[in-house]
Formats: structure tokens, sequence, C-alpha cells
């Protein structure tokens, strides 16, 4: 399954704590043409803002780098957070006409700790199951995803371990610039604010 049509899945979450997300689902579907028709790119830059909003880009990025956060300028911080969002909003508008015939079964909610709350799905694309999980923190903004686990996979750890081993070569320096020009920083299986990528 494609990195961008899950992200948009996670706007769909039919629970009372994340009413928000039907709100912005209601948006991406008001905003799809007519199956079969093409997506203009205003449609598209409008998909992209309202699943970008769904995504709290600076929250993934601190847990992907652990201690390292802490170790970074502020400057560091927020080229980062920016090179790591531009990329997402990208990718999040590829596979939209995958969404109009996507079947989603939600399962009941699990809290974890932290205050994050877990909404377990079955997602069906074209007959390819997936079980997807999205992790949902509270902010002041609204529920936002913090994380998402991909058949018992963690996005966050597939980042934390990817961006350690690109720090541990090129340094924090490194790994910005290749979020900036688009070069791989994940590995392969990962699908958060990746390229689009078919699940092995």
């Amino acid at each position: 399954m494609h990195a961008a049509l899950i992200l948009i899945l996670g706007l769909a979450a039919g629970s009372g704590a994340t009413e928000a997300l039907r709100a912005r689902d209601a948006e991406i579907r008001a905003a799809l043409p007519p199956s079969g028709a093409e997506v203009t790119p205003a449609a598209r830059r409008r998909i992209e803002a309202i699943v970008t909003r769904a995504v709290d880009t600076q929250a993934i990025v601190q847990a992907a780098l652990g201690n390292r956060w802490s170790q970074i300028s502020a400057a560091q911080r927020r080229r980062l957070v920016a090179a790591f969002e531009n990329r997402f909003r990208r990718a999040s508008g590829s596979e939209l006409d995958a969404y109009r015939s996507t079947q989603i079964e939600y399962l009941p909610e699990v809290e974890a700790d932290g205050g994050v709350l877990q909404i377990p799905t079955r997602v069906v694309v074209k007959g390819e199951p997936t079980e997807i999980a999205y992790a949902m923190k509270r902010q002041r903004s609204g529920w936002r995803i913090v994380d998402i686990v991909i058949d018992g996979v963690s996005t966050v750890a597939n980042y934390r371990s990817s961006f350690a081993r690109i720090i541990s070569k090129e340094g924090v320096e490194g790994l910005i610039k290749r979020l900036e020009r688009g070069a791989p920083a994940t590995q392969p299986g990962n699908k958060l604010g990746s390229e689009p990528e078919s699940k092995p």
C-alpha cells in the first residue's frame, strides 16, 4: 500500500474522540472530483493541506531523533521539521484515486500512555488488506497523528533507526540536506512522509 494513501486514510477515523478527523475526511472527499476525473492542481493542494494539518510533524521528528533533539540548535530543528513536512506534503497528494474505493473497518479504540489514543483499522485497497493503527494525541488545535503502526511496525521507530544511521555517517546536517533534496531518509517499508512505495 502506498505511503500517502495510508496517511489520508488516517483522516477517516470513525470515533467520538476523533470527530475532527471525520470532518477532515469529508473535506477530502468534497475536494475530490468524480471518479475517473483528473484531480486538479488546486484540489491536490487543498487535500495536501488538509492531510498535513492532521499530522504533528514536529512530534514525529522529535520522537525519531530522541535525545538528539535537545542537542541540535533551534535553527536545525526548524529546518529539519520544515524539510520533513514539505516531503510529507508532496507525498500526500498521490494515490487519491485509490482512496475513493478504499474499504475501512474501524476497531475499538485503545488508550495508550502519554495521552495517546490508538485507532486500529483494517484497510483494503484494491484487494490488499493492511492493519493500520493511528496513534493520536490531543493538541491545542485538536487531535493529530503522532505515529502510524502498519502491520505491527511503528513508523516512528522506523524513522528513529534510519535517522540514527544517517546521522552516524553524515551528521544532522546530512540528514537535513537529504530531506531537503528529497533523497531517501528511511528504511524500506517506511510509510510516513516517505516517497510513495508499494508495501513489500
